[in-house]
This record gives structure tokens, sequence and C-alpha cells, in this order.
């Protein structure tokens, strides 16, 4: 498996939209830009019943910029399950090598998540 699918798969699961999985992912001092706190985001979204129904990565691209350091981008266009249409968002995460997994050290969309 490519560094590319392996962040391919983190981010798919990412989009689960699961608190859990978060917290296990993103590092306590992961750089996040994004409007709210993800994790205390996606525990609200849940306790509403909100989930993503649908979501479609593409344009996708890993560098490695350091050994254990990769950059990923791609674009995503993903449905709520309350909402009739998918919004489009572009996204860059930067990925870190601990402890012999992958963890988010920072992570950046931008368009309307």
């Amino acid at each position: 498996m490519t560094p590319l699918d392996e962040l391919l798969e983190i981010e798919r699961r990412l989009w689960r939209n699961d608190a859990d999985i978060y917290a296990a992912t993103y590092l306590p001092e992961a750089v996040l830009i994004y409007v709210d706190t993800a994790v205390e985001a996606i525990r609200g979204e849940n306790a509403a019943g909100r989930h993503w129904a649908e979501v479609a990565l593409s344009a996708e691209t890993a560098v490695e910029i350091a050994a254990g350091t990769c950059l990923l981008a791609y674009h995503a266009d993903a449905r709520w399950n309350d909402q009739p249409t998918a919004e489009a968002v572009d996204c860059l995460t930067v990925y870190v090598k601990r402890d012999g997994r992958w963890r988010v050290a920072a992570h950046q969309q931008t368009g309307n998540p």
C-alpha cells in the first residue's frame, strides 16, 4: 500500500464523522483550520443525528516532505444526511508518523464544510 493509499484510507474513516476516530487520529496539539473545534463539533452533530451520507474524494495527491511526514491534498464533495445536495471542499492534511501510525498534525478545509 502506498502512502497515498494509506492516508486516503484514514481520511475516508475521518469522513465517517465519528468523534472517537478523530480523537484517536488527531494529535492533541494538531492545528485545525475549521469554523469549530473538530471533535466538539462532531459530537454535537452526532447528538443531532447528523452525519455525512455521501463523500466522494478526487484530485488526491500526497507528498512526503520529510521522513515520517506527508502532506495530503484532495477535493471532497460531501452530503450531510439531512441535506439534498453535496457541499464542495478542498482539504489539506499534514500527517506525521508517531509510534508506527499516521496521526494528523494539521488540517485545513476551505469551502462550505
